[in-house]
């Protein structure tokens, strides 16, 4: 009887990947821990401003004092950049089959540098009020969509050959998504700031688990090699 993808046994694939691949995993640790930071250090810089309730976008909107506006717009361009680099990188580091994961990494950076491209008006009314507020809403939302779906592509990708870390990845990516939903439908009407940020930070947290998971591998399978090379 033919195994069930899920049920396969739970051996790693352990390669070496190219350096590029490492700086590029590197670059993604240190763009999420820049994104979070910027929205947590804005948050406690701009005066009134009240993360549970408030959006991340209403700390860099139009007229956003720049001590939260520098940061949020900083922290944003280092992540989209960084979503950008990661999307060939975790293409070539991670196994299986498919480009539906990486396209969702690329759409999830064009949606960061979108917002950025677009702030909202202040308040961030939603996109019937102005066309920046239209166009910040789409790109959020397409940004936000792919970014929660993402783990979920290469969780199905990966399902065979690393199949723990498939799972992690659709128990992450699956939260992300519902925790999302739940925001983009309004079905919990308390504290939509926080909850925005429990999706979001959610969402990052699996390229954390994805670059560390790959630099550990790849550490391995170098180890391995050099033992190898030193019996020879």
């Amino acid at each position: 009887m033919q195994s069930e993808p899920w049920r396969i046994a739970e051996v790693s694939t352990v390669t070496t990947v190219p350096s590029w691949v490492r700086a590029v995993l590197w670059f993604g640790l240190l763009a999420v821990v820049a994104y979070v930071g910027s929205w947590l250090l804005a948050g406690w810089l701009r005066a009134g401003y009240d993360p549970r309730q408030q959006a991340i976008s209403e700390l860099f909107e139009l007229g956003a004092p720049w001590a939260s506006r520098g940061l949020l717009i900083t922290g944003l361009l280092v992540s989209g950049v960084a979503f950008l680099l990661l999307a060939p990188a975790l293409h070539r580091a991670l196994p299986g089959e498919g480009l539906l994961g990486p396209a969702l990494v690329v759409l999830a950076g064009v949606g960061t540098l979108g917002v950025v491209a677009a702030p909202c008006s202040p308040g961030c009314p939603g996109a019937d009020s102005t066309t920046f507020d239209l166009w910040h809403t789409i790109t959020a939302g397409v940004g936000y969509t792919a970014l929660v779906l993402a783990p979920l592509a290469f969780a199905w990708r990966t399902r065979r050959h690393e199949p723990a870390f498939a799972r992690w990845s659709l128990v992450i990516g699956g939260t992300a998504a519902l925790l999302f939903g739940v925001y983009v439908l309004d079905l919990v009407a308390a504290a939509p700031g926080l909850q925005q940020r429990v999706f979001n930070t959610l969402a990052d947290a699996w390229y954390v688990l994805a670059a560390v998971w790959i630099l550990r591998g790849d550490a391995r399978a170098r180890r391995g090699s050099t033992a190898r090379a030193g019996r020879r």
